[in-house]
């Protein structure tokens, strides 16, 4: 099966490009989703996440707080490489799995950090998905609710856009125009199915 990674920073509108994607009738594996669903309270990674980050990440209902998380581990490096210790073996099993059953030419895997990890050779291609800093910044605003400082945080710790552009094979921009971004999609589409046949 071709992979197609697709990586861009916070608020850059992977899901969006993953939706039109999808849209082509091709298979999407998104690793946050995974990872949600491996850290809720009936998850195989949940036991680990509380044993190692305490009951102060969780909410009333048991679930993890995942704002008072990410505020944790995007503060501290160490506590970050502890967290992906335990989701990322569970992640890519699951990816694997996902993988085989997938009825598409090729699929595209959904990887936020894939530029700041070290799972660029799983990939066949990877597409970047990229915008400016303001969009990024008041997309997220809007979505999480979050303040500009605690995006600006976020941002600062991600990869950088040359970093991602260098590990690239395609790079779409992404600042709002949603018939441009269709029509880049449609045409990568064309030549991810190419590069799967060959």
């Amino acid at each position: 099966m071709f992979r197609v990674g697709l990586t861009g920073g916070i608020g850059s509108g992977k899901s969006t490009v993953a939706n039109l994607f999808k849209q082509q009738g091709i298979t999407v594996i998104d690793t946050d989703e995974i990872a949600h669903q491996i850290s809720a309270p009936d998850g195989p990674a949940y036991p680990a996440i509380i044993e190692t980050f305490g009951i102060d990440i969780l909410n009333h209902n048991d679930s993890i707080d995942r704002q008072k998380l990410a505020s944790i581990i995007f503060s501290d490096d160490k506590k970050k490489q502890q967290l992906e210790a335990i989701l990322h073996p569970l992640i890519w099993i699951i990816v694997e799995q996902q993988v085989q059953t997938a009825n598409s030419p090729y699929c595209i895997i959904v990887v936020p950090l894939l530029a700041e990890g070290q799972h660029q050779a799983r990939f066949n291609s990877i597409l970047a998905i990229d915008s400016d800093e303001e969009t990024q910044i008041n997309r997220v605003i809007e979505r999480d609710n979050r303040s500009k400082e605690q995006v600006q945080a976020i941002l600062a710790k991600q990869a950088t856009k040359l970093q991602r552009q260098q590990i690239a094979n395609e790079v779409i921009v992404n600042n709002g125009d949603l018939h441009k971004l269709e029509t880049e999609v449609k045409k990568l589409h064309q030549v991810f199915l190419n590069q799967a046949k060959a």
